[in-house]
């Protein structure tokens, strides 16, 4: 005879305790056909082998709720539900949310006293108490609604108690061994920003499934974290990660790439960054990564937040005319302004520009690279120069700057010229401007 160890050995029933045993019965005859002889029948032998298990929900139940206190998976067979008297209604479900399910239960809050003239039914109004349910991998939830009363007592999660499990015994065999990684991380955008001036930041991550087992799906997730002096929007992102398979090749993962663009705007001057990560989660909870050393990764941007400025290109010219000859020089203007001045909302003093530090040119190189030209004579001249309106002056000293015009990179098609630089003492602080032109022959 071979005994089967049961599994949640108390079971509370009416606050009876029972003991749920499996036996499994070899019958072994004094001759054949004849009845089984005690003398000689084998002793009974534990099945420590047994792979059932099941889910144990500890609830605090009230009158009309059940608040969680713990759910678990053990490695016990489940007592049978069947002829469960209709108490509470235990209605199980999938990770997609569809029914796994359903059956009667015993209410923890009723049990038996006994009392002189026998065991007399009892009823309490609230207290602990444990529910038993089969196992199942792919349960999500159980919902307990209490039959007499007509509601509902408690909704619970049994996903955390499922990853839990599978976490400790990753080589169960309802349990799926998965390691996701997070196999790089990039971003990339323009590295000068201006204060007030929204710029896009492109933020991507390779995700692999590194196996043993596959497909899984699975939740990718990019969050950011900026430095004061940056806003940025959105915060996070999340991406569907479907289907992602072990590669035959474990030097050569099957990376799948996921990545958006982001908005960043600078608030304040200054060097600023934005730190965003990307991790990488299972969708199912029977899914054990035991890796999770790699399921994130962070990448950090830096972007240099300049002061706005007001740009003046041939001053004294309301439609800025350039021509593009060898050793032709541009006069360029930037101009001493106060805050809310042309827009700009922090005051500028161009009498602080560092000559060394200015480039002048398209704008697109000047603000990915720094390329242009430098002050040619590597010199600020202080200038009481024209307004934007071309005619009028004010009392402000500016700075007229000189460009080589074949160092600028215009193009026929070039529509503005920029001005970029450092202001102020020591290392300073990044302006940068611009102004426009129209290239003639």
């Amino acid at each position: 005879m071979r005994i089967r160890r049961t599994t949640l050995a108390t079971v509370a029933v009416l606050a009876a305790v029972v003991v749920g045993v499996t036996v499994t019965v070899r019958a072994t005859s004094a001759s054949n056909g004849g009845p089984t002889n005690p003398a000689t029948a084998p002793q009974p032998k534990f099945d420590f082998d047994d792979p059932a298990k099941a889910f144990v929900v500890e609830l605090d139940f009230g009158s009309s709720s059940a608040t969680l206190k713990r759910a678990s998976v053990v490695h016990e067979r489940s007592y049978s539900h069947l002829g469960d008297p209709p108490l509470l209604r235990l209605f199980l479900t999938d990770d997609a949310g569809a029914s796994a399910g359903s059956f009667n239960a015993w209410d923890p809050r009723w049990y038996f006293e006994q009392t002189p003239t026998g065991a007399e039914r009892m009823v309490r109004r609230d207290g602990p108490g444990m529910l038993f349910l089969p196992f199942d991998a792919d349960t999500a939830a159980v919902r307990v609604h209490d039959l007499r009363a007509g509601i509902d007592l408690a909704t619970v999660d049994l996903r955390p108690a499922v990853h839990e499990f599978c976490l400790a015994n990753p080589a169960d065999g309802e349990c799926v061994q998965a390691d996701l990684a997070v196999t790089s991380a990039t971003a990339s955008g323009d590295p000068l920003g201006v204060v007030g001036k929204p710029v896009t930041l492109h933020a991507a991550a390779g995700v692999a499934n590194l196996g043993p087992a596959g497909p899984v799906d699975a939740v990718v997730t990019q969050t950011v974290a900026a430095s004061p002096g940056l806003t940025v929007t959105p915060a996070s992102r999340t991406f569907a990660g479907k289907d992602l398979k072990p590669s035959t090749d474990p030097k050569s993962p099957n990376v799948v790439t996921y990545g958006g663009d982001y908005t960043v705007t600078c608030t304040a001057p200054g060097t600023r960054t934005v730190t965003v990560t990307t991790s990488v989660a299972p969708v199912k909870a029977k899914v054990a990564d035991v890796k999770p050393g790699n399921d994130g990764k962070p990448v950090t941007f830096t972007i240099d937040c300049a002061v706005p400025v007001a740009v003046n290109v041939l001053p004294g010219s309301l439609t800025n005319p350039v021509q593009v000859v060898p050793h032709g020089e541009l006069p360029v203007v930037v101009l001493t302004t106060n805050a809310g001045e042309y827009g700009n909302p922090i005051a500028f003093n161009a009498g602080a520009i560092q000559a060394p530090t200015v480039r002048i040119g398209v704008r697109g190189p000047l603000v990915a690279a720094g390329t242009g030209s430098a002050e040619v004579h590597n010199t600020v001249h202080g200038v009481y120069a024209p307004e934007l309106d071309e005619s009028t002056v004010d009392g402000d000293r500016d700075a007229l700057l000189h460009a080589s015009v074949t160092g600028l990179g215009i193009q026929p098609g070039t529509t503005e010229i920029c001005v970029r630089g450092r202001f102020g003492p020591g290392v300073g602080t990044s302006f940068f401007g611009c102004d426009h032109i129209s290239v003639v022959p």
